[in-house]
């Protein structure tokens, strides 16, 4: 598929840059970072529109029953909770990725120094609110980073939402163990599926620690883009305590396509998957008991991630790093910001409404 053609080639940047980290950027990534080095550009993501600022904080969960083959200790997983914070004063954005991260991000996708210096509109680790209107697990594509999906996910926790975002060693695009080493990303075709399943099995099972906002009351959700939709549609069929989830653009994968779901389960469609003709989408469809709207956007597969507001600024500032990012990760938008920020906000728009109703809960009864 077209899709993991281009997943594999990320992951193959992936590899060069690992060589090169601390080094110079070599190759065509090195001409087109060079092209726009004089360029200063500001990667921006829109204002949360909820009623509520925003607070990140940062854990990790791990596996005791799984062992890294690289590390050779258990499987963790970096994970970030977003949640819905008191009122604070001046505080610094929490960043978009780690320090270590950014610069091997930046060279994978050709942007010159600084350019993922996005400000998140989260504080770090600021007070939370006392409760939250329900939790949300968040599973990112093949190849890629929680971190992509940051402009729906600070949107749901200025909601009332704790979102818990989650990365996946060997599969996320580059991970930073706590001693520093970076892990970066297998072909993702190569990791089993049910590793994703494991891994949210995993943090379900440490959302007491992680989130001690929500009670046993606390509704549970779930969404993800790509690989993480199809994921999230496997989870809440084998745990049945996540009770609504969105699949963004995933193709669906495992038991849950000829066993259904009684669970309400959303789904966002982009112009590479459309619904007319898909015979995949139809048996699933066909078996989803529960609510099951299903929306179309007028973008490519990558458009549901902050590309498809980030590939036109950059565009803007650069048209060869606009287009290199296209051909890596097409959202469709590269040519139209305006249509990149009210794919957004369409998406923004269909997570919260769904979420508002099916996890029976109202943003801002707290």
């Amino acid at each position: 598929m077209m899709r993991n053609a281009i997943i594999t080639s990320v992951a193959l940047a992936v590899f060069v840059a690992a060589t090169a980290v601390g080094g110079a950027v070599t190759g065509a990534t090195a001409a087109v970072a060079d092209s726009a080095s004089h360029a200063q550009p500001v990667l921006t993501l829109p204002l949360p529109t909820g009623p509520y600022p925003v607070g990140v904080r940062t854990a990790s969960v791990s596996d005791p029953t799984r062992i890294d083959d690289q590390t050779g200790r258990p499987r963790r997983l970096p994970i970030r909770v977003w949640y819905p914070a008191i009122q604070h004063g001046a505080v610094p954005p929490a960043p978009y990725v780690s320090a270590a991260v950014q610069p091997a991000l930046e060279q994978v996708f050709g942007l010159p120094t600084g350019w993922l210096d996005v400000d998140t509109h989260a504080a770090p680790d600021v007070r939370p609110r006392q409760h939250v209107a329900g939790v949300v697990l968040v599973q990112h594509a093949g190849g890629f980073l929680a971190a992509f999906q940051t402009g729906q996910v600070i949107d749901l926790a200025s909601r009332g939402y704790a979102v818990v975002t989650m990365e996946h060693p060997h599969e996320s695009l580059v991970i930073e163990e706590p001693d520093g080493t970076l892990i970066f990303a297998d072909d993702p075709e190569t990791r089993p599926f049910n590793e994703r399943i494991q891994d949210a099995a995993v943090v379900l099972g440490q959302l007491h620690r992680l989130v001690p906002e929500a009670d046993r009351r606390t509704p549970v959700a779930m969404f993800g883009h790509s690989r993480g939709g199809a994921a999230a549609a496997e989870v809440m069929l084998h745990h049945p305590q996540v009770i609504a989830g969105v699949d963004l653009d995933g193709s669906p994968r495992g038991d849950v396509v000829a066993a259904g779901l009684d669970q309400p389960f959303g789904l966002m469609l982009s112009l590479d998957q459309p619904l007319q003709g898909n015979t995949l989408l139809a048996e699933f469809l066909g078996n989803l008991r529960g609510p099951h709207p299903v929306r179309e956007l007028p973008v490519r597969h990558y458009g549901y991630s902050d590309w498809v507001v980030f590939n036109p600024q950059a565009a803007r500032a650069d048209p060869a790093v606009g287009a290199q990012l296209e051909q890596l990760v097409p959202t469709g938008t590269v040519d139209d910001l305006r249509a990149g920020r009210a794919a957004l906000t369409a998406q923004r728009q269909f997570l919260s409404r769904f979420f508002a109703q099916h996890l029976n809960e109202r943003v801002g009864h707290r």
